[in-house]
């Protein structure tokens, strides 16, 4: 069934910019390093992948698997390249207007569009195998495993589609608020369950095998007299880890849930549109203002706040170690201890803004501009 409200999307970064309590600051070079960096970051390689390669709320991400490194860009460019010195093995052109992927399955290359398509290749002949229409743009991550694949649409609704041939398995579909944001949260597919972060700001879950609502849990409560005062998106990415779920909102809530159930074991009022990650004993959340901060994972109280961040547009935190290490508009790398949140290193890879998460591979780290510049460095100890 259609809805009867019109959605309307607004892009994330003018939102942000009329909404957000901190504006954007300027970071002169100078100020990048003036403190002490206990490590050196080093680029082992760049290249150059496309053009004009993100817009705001774009899920173009790369898929990495043994020894290659596979982006698309927005015109539909495939390039796959070595992992260890960077050297193209092969370009492809599949004339879409790609918005989100590429993923990885061991026989196909799959990429959603801003028309409203999901489209698959074969890996070999990178001749189309299959396209199917959803309802909006994809602007997430499809998740796949064995012959199932989810994908959520922009309009909230969500997919599941056969592998191996495109066709439709199940539509989950809920009324949405009439404002959202661009952008949307990938799903979490497991063995009998998927999990979804939608744009009304409740994560569900979801029967893997025809779609039925098994829970719904809310990642904070709709505040306000304006549409805009009221927004509650899940935008960042939920995390499954040793047996919890967590979510955070914009204008919202981090929250901890049981997966099977959906009850909440705690919840604490923060706004991040950027997202969060998790280890074993801290959650990391990157607020809409910038600020980093980790939490207690198992009762959601502080443990520390970096406040020098302030100001940026920061991608969520990627865990790497003892560390953790975000990405910026002004085109930096940032890495935080993860037990104290003090930074221990810093880079400015190129003038160029990254919108998208860095990605850690071993003790390395892969990350992607807006530009399309694809970028490996490696952290090592500042000689003294």
């Amino acid at each position: 069934m259609r809805r009867a409200t019109p959605i309307v999307i607004v892009a994330l970064a003018l939102l942000l910019a009329a909404c957000s309590g901190s504006p954007t600051r300027e970071f002169p070079a100078d100020q990048l390093t003036d403190y002490q960096q206990e490590y050196a970051v080093f680029s082992e390689w760049q290249r150059n992948t496309g053009r004009g390669l993100s817009a705001v709320g774009d899920a173009l991400v790369p898929a990495i698997e043994e020894d290659k490194v596979v982006v698309v860009d927005r015109r539909g460019r495939l390039s796959a390249y070595r992992l260890d010195n960077g050297r193209r093995l092969w370009r492809h052109r599949l004339d879409l207007p790609v918005s989100a992927g590429p993923v990885l399955t061991d026989e196909l290359i799959i990429v959603g569009t801003r028309d409203g398509r999901l489209v698959a290749v074969d890996r070999e002949t990178l001749e189309r195998r299959w396209e199917s229409g959803v309802t909006s743009e994809v602007l997430a991550l499809p998740a796949v495993d064995g012959d199932t694949v989810v994908v959520v649409a922009n309009d909230g609704r969500v997919f599941a589609l056969r592998t191996s041939t495109g066709a439709r398995r199940w539509l989950y579909d809920r009324t949405m608020p009439p404002l959202t944001l661009r952008g949307s949260s990938a799903p979490l597919l497991t063995s009998g369950r998927v999990y979804v972060g939608l744009p009304n700001g409740r994560v569900v879950a979801l029967n893997r095998s025809d779609g039925a609502l098994v829970w719904e849990a809310r990642a904070g409560i709709a505040r306000g007299a304006s549409d805009i005062e009221r927004m509650r998106d899940i935008l960042g990415d939920l995390v499954l880890q040793q047996g919890a779920l967590f979510a955070v909102s914009y204008q919202g809530e981090v929250v901890s849930l049981d997966p099977t159930r959906g009850s909440s074991s705690w919840n604490r009022e923060l706004s991040s549109s950027a997202g969060l990650a998790a280890d074993r004993e801290r959650v990391y959340v990157t607020e809409s203002n910038g600020r980093i901060w980790a939490l207690d994972r198992s009762s959601g109280a502080a443990i520390w706040r970096q406040d020098e961040t302030e100001g940026l547009r920061a991608t969520r935190p990627v865990v790497h170690g003892a560390y953790v290490v975000i990405a910026d508009q002004r085109g930096a790398l940032t890495w935080l201890d993860a037990s104290t949140g003090e930074i221990r290193a810093r880079r400015v890879l190129r003038d160029q803004p990254i919108s998208r998460p860095p990605i850690v591979v071993d003790d390395d780290v892969i990350v992607l501009s807006d530009e399309g510049r694809l970028h490996k460095v490696s952290l090592r100890p500042q000689e003294r």
